[in-house]
């Protein structure tokens, strides 16, 4: 009996199957690579630490440029997308950055003694060497650098090397050639490339009290400016993180994201490599630390590199970036599934309407409700909504076969997103003209609808630390959509049984909109398109029981517009300089079973009633079903 229940699926499915089938998904990387400074490094310097006598039962913890053990924001961006992240100088790692680094020059700050120096432009060639220069297009790129040319032009200026004028130079030219080295990345194939802003370095300690740190704000602003110019005018899109912005807000209210001391550091002396005057990150660790907990409670582990619980901060801010606009893209994929109900209501409508006497108006009044739920996963929040719709519809019986009607449908959405990601609301006013076409036993039926619809309470929750933000929005957007049928019933006495096939249209967009309320997280949405057109092909089958008519219908049904859809965003605090980036939109399994069961029949010989219950199965991560209602009258 079960291989029996599969058998009509099957044979409908396989009607497909000369169509491959794309996974389902949205922002799920295939690999992370990670290129920059000791910002970003998991380790490269762990083999100096074990020769440098540190005991290796504390080296194998110790080598980040954090409060060790603690993991780097690029760890815990790896860890979000279930990816791992090693230092390159490990079997097959992907963390190329090294603390020290420059983009392209030599020498490094502070690198070890008898340590490789491996600036940006070396770690890129390792890379693509190691890919026979051919990026993979499906992995998250990341680029943090310029801090140590900073540093480095600063010494130089102190020491009386260069000019103040000479120090800007050099470092926006640290800017440019950063633009350069991002440039390889995307001629190699690269795609989503999330590049960093320099924090606001003036505001470390290492500047503390001292006159420059003014300067070397504006200098850590300046090259921002140059590297997110630079690249737009070269035409790289790129996700960009902005942590001089995210840094700025946190220290603006350090309680609130849980941090007691914005000037000190956590890290201790480490004997006898380091002192307290000259305690460095690199040899910190949970046995010297300043304070209990001072790797959640201080912002800096040492003058200028972040704890873990910042690093944390800053990991959660970057998949912010990427999950918000995947997120909203949600938007225009569940307005499908309302006007899929607006054309069942429709049909539904046109049953009736068919048996009225010629040149005769009839009403019908429908009303449908259900669920369409997509499951969160790895890169997809997810949506759950619930949708409630009803349409009222004026028909004509034009003639012996033709029937004709206009109808206009309202639909209420009130959706969740996964994991806890915020919600949204829709209303939708649709309008529609409608026909059908019955000769023997053909049928036929068409739908033209076009609607506006508004999305109202737009809410994305964005943590940060112990902090909680909730964005606000409102957008419009609009749905035109055609929906054609066609089938063919054989009559068997009471029985009728045939194929079926239609064809439905929707064309979704979704304009832009503003988030408010999200800091240095929040977004500009760009306008987003959905495009959809489904085929399907199945049976339907029917008894006459009088004045009622039982019915089922089965459909394969295969979404031909598989192509992949982006959503643009635009960071707000990066607005002037236009940095919108591109991020996949969720794409859903394309072939999946419907099925409809129901029945109509008449009350009274001038009203008549009809109820369904219909469910979409077979479609990787989605459930989707509702009941719908309709009650005819005739004149």
């Amino acid at each position: 009996m079960k291989n029996q229940k599969r058998v009509l699926p099957a044979l409908l499915l396989s009607l497909f199957a000369a169509t491959a089938v794309p996974t389902a998904g949205a922002a799920q990387f295939s690999n992370i690579y990670v290129f920059g400074d000791s910002l970003s490094d998991v380790g490269y310097f762990r083999g100096f630490l074990a020769s440098a006598g540190v005991p290796a039962q504390l080296a194998s913890i110790m080598g980040r440029y954090t409060t060790n053990p603690g993991p780097v924001w690029s760890e815990l961006v790896a860890q979000y997308y279930g990816l791992s992240a090693t230092s390159s100088n490990a079997s097959n790692g992907n963390v190329f950055a090294q603390g020290g680094a420059r983009v392209t020059e030599v020498p490094g700050v502070s690198t070890p003694p008898g340590q490789a120096q491996r600036p940006v432009a070396t770690q890129i060639s390792e890379y693509l060497t190691r890919a026979n220069n051919t990026a993979d297009p499906n992995a998250l790129y990341t680029v943090w650098a310029g801090a140590n040319d900073l540093f480095f032009n600063l010494g130089v200026l102190q020491a009386g090397g260069i000019t103040q004028a000479q120090l800007q130079t050099n470092v926006l030219a640290a800017a440019t050639a950063e633009i350069g080295q991002i440039a390889r990345l995307k001629a190699a194939g690269a795609q989503y490339i999330a590049v960093f802003t320099l924090p606001n370095i003036g505001a470390t300690p290492a500047f503390g009290t001292n006159p420059l740190a003014p300067a070397v704000t504006q200098l850590s602003a300046g090259y921002n400016t140059t590297l997110f110019t630079g690249l737009q005018g070269a035409g790289i899109k790129v996700i960009p993180v902005d942590t001089f912005s995210l840094f700025n807000q946190i220290l603006a209210n350090p309680a609130a994201y849980g941090f007691t001391n914005t000037t000190g550091i956590a890290c201790g002396a480490f004997p006898p490599v380091t002192t307290a005057a000259t305690a460095n990150s690199l040899f910190c660790y949970t046995g010297n630390l300043v304070a209990p907990n001072a790797n959640q409670s201080y912002i800096f582990a040492d003058s200028v590199h972040p704890t873990s619980a910042a690093h944390a901060i800053v990991a959660q801010f970057t998949t912010s970036l990427i999950e918000g606009p995947t997120q909203y893209g949600l938007l225009a994929e569940s307005a499908l599934s309302q006007r899929a109900r607006h054309v069942r209501s429709i049909g539904d409508g046109l049953f009736k309407g068919r048996q009225e006497q010629l040149g005769k108006l009839g009403v019908f009044v429908a009303a449908d409700g259900g669920d369409f739920k997509i499951e969160s996963g790895t890169g997809n929040t997810g949506v759950d909504s619930r949708i409630r719709s009803g349409t009222i519809g004026l028909t004509m019986r034009a003639s012996e076969s033709v029937t004709i009607g206009v109808g206009y449908g309202h639909s209420r959405n009130k959706s969740s997103f996964g994991q806890s990601a915020g919600s949204f609301q829709t209303g939708e006013n649709v309008w529609s003209l409608f026909g059908s076409v019955n000769s023997g036993g053909f049928y036929g039926t068409g739908v033209v609808s076009i609607a506006d619809i508004e999305y109202t309470g737009i809410h994305r929750n964005i943590q940060l630390g112990p902090v909680l933000s909730t964005t606000n929005a409102n957008a419009e957007g609009s749905n035109a959509s055609a929906y054609l049928s066609a089938g063919y019933d054989f009559r068997l006495g009471r029985f009728a049984i045939g194929p079926t096939l239609a064809v439905t249209t929707q064309n979704v967009d979704v304009n832009a909109f503003d988030e408010a309320g999200g800091g240095a997280a929040g977004l500009r949405i760009q306008s987003q398109k959905r495009r959809s057109e489904v085929w399907s092909v199945g049976a339907r089958a029917s008894v006459d029981l009088g004045g009622w008519t039982p019915w089922v219908r089965v459909t394969a049904d295969k979404e031909r517009r598989d192509d992949v859809r982006f959503v643009s965003a635009t960071p707000l605090s990066m607005l002037a300089i236009n940095s919108t980036y591109d991020i996949p939109a969720y794409a859903p399994d394309t072939s999946y079973i419907t099925g409809s069961i129901g029945v109509n029949g008449a009350i009274t010989p001038n009203v008549a009633v009809g109820i369904a219950y219909t469910k979409v199965s077979g479609r990787s991560g989605i459930k989707e079903d509702g009941v719908s209602g309709v009650i005819s009258v005739r004149f």
